[in-house]
């Protein structure tokens, strides 16, 4: 990024105070910002970092503009918001760097249908009959099967695997190493041994769907697994086969969802949640870390633990059995009394 202040103001639709033909090549954290560098300021509790900053700019909120600010700065309404725009510019820029055009060593199958536009970079395969829509990024080896349509403004990363029927719509971002289309894992015994059940289904990404690194998502058995419209998942998740993940759902980092389970819209699983096979969880629900999904959850629950209950309910439960050996070693002390007292009414008895 290379521009100047009276620039990124107009984009981030803010007022300057300050030199107005400062160039900014770079973004950073509050207390870490150099020379030329801009950052940005959205609580008073971060004042104090204000005094040693080095950034050539700051950017604050409405209610923070009677503070003292040794440099340049720009008042808008959502610092963090404005901020993300700047990151924006500088994420466009970067995809930038990609190959440009169709890379000698790409090898294609027969019927390769690419808009304009589209990047592959060195070592990817195409199967048959794949379709790429325009301005679509593939940087480097990734392989795409036969039969797989991607949309426009794709970007995907080295590394990714998507195997056969997979369909990805506009605006996807897919980071390295995820396999998309990988069999579901369906077996069933026979005579003492596990039997294949061949996975013939497909996987569907909608639009603007964002997945992170190393995440599998299993092609169905016979119909679909899909990830509805803007949902976005963290790196090393894994999705089942036959699962239906809603809209704007927020997938953090190792959670497992197994088959043929469903998750509503605008649906929050926070680290290591485990999903069993075939629950419904409902619209709205946040799972806080490593809960156990095992049964239904209905619309608009915040839940926590194995099996999940209210949250505020779990973290009582926590808080108390933090308490269990000092409770323990008091129950035994009156344990201990209640037994000597036993023993003496006994005594009383006996005379």
């Amino acid at each position: 990024m290379k521009k100047k202040l009276k620039e990124i103001a107009e984009i981030i639709n803010g007022k300057l105070y300050g030199d107005k033909d400062v160039i900014i090549v770079g973004v950073n954290e509050l207390d870490k910002a150099q020379e030329r560098e801009i950052t940005f300021l959205r609580d008073k509790k971060y004042v104090g970092l204000l005094k040693n900053t080095k950034a050539s700019c700051v950017i604050i909120p409405e209610d923070l503009v009677d503070i003292s600010i040794p440099t340049s700065y720009i008042v808008v309404k959502e610092p963090y918001l404005a901020f993300i725009k700047i990151l924006e510019i500088i994420y466009s820029e970067k995809s930038k760097n990609f190959y440009k055009g169709i890379h000698p060593s790409v090898l294609k199958g027969e019927s390769v249908k690419l808009e304009n536009n589209v990047s592959i970079g060195p070592y990817c395969v195409l199967g048959d009959k794949v379709e790429i829509g325009e301005n679509s990024i593939l940087v480097a080896n990734v392989f795409v099967g036969n039969n797989v349509k991607i949309g426009k403004n794709v970007l995907i990363y080295p590394n990714v695997t998507i195997l056969e029927d997979t369909v990805i719509g506009n605006n996807v971002i897919i980071h390295s190493g995820t396999v998309i289309g990988s069999d579901g894992f369906g077996y069933i015994q026979k005579d003492g041994k596990h039997v294949k059940v061949p996975q013939v289904g497909k996987v569907v990404i909608e639009d603007d769907v964002e997945i992170g690194a190393n995440v599998t998502i299993d092609r169905a058995t016979i119909s679909e697994t899909r990830i509805s419209k803007g949902t976005k998942i963290d790196n090393l998740v894994h999705i089942a086969h036959n699962v239906l993940v809603g809209e704007n759902v927020l997938l953090l980092a190792q959670v497992g969802i197994a088959g043929s389970s469903k998750v509503g819209d605008n649906t929050v699983l926070a680290g290591q949640t485990g999903v069993t096979d075939h629950i419904l969880i409902g619209k709205n629900v946040k799972a806080g870390p490593r809960t156990g999904i095992v049964q239904n959850v209905d619309d608009n629950q915040v839940v926590w633990g194995t099996p999940p209950i209210p949250f505020e309910e779990q973290k009582r439960i926590s808080v108390a059995s933090r308490r269990l050996p000092k409770l323990l070693i008091e129950f035994n002390k009156l344990k201990s009394k209640v037994e000597q007292l036993e023993k003496a009414i006994a005594k009383i008895f006996e005379k």
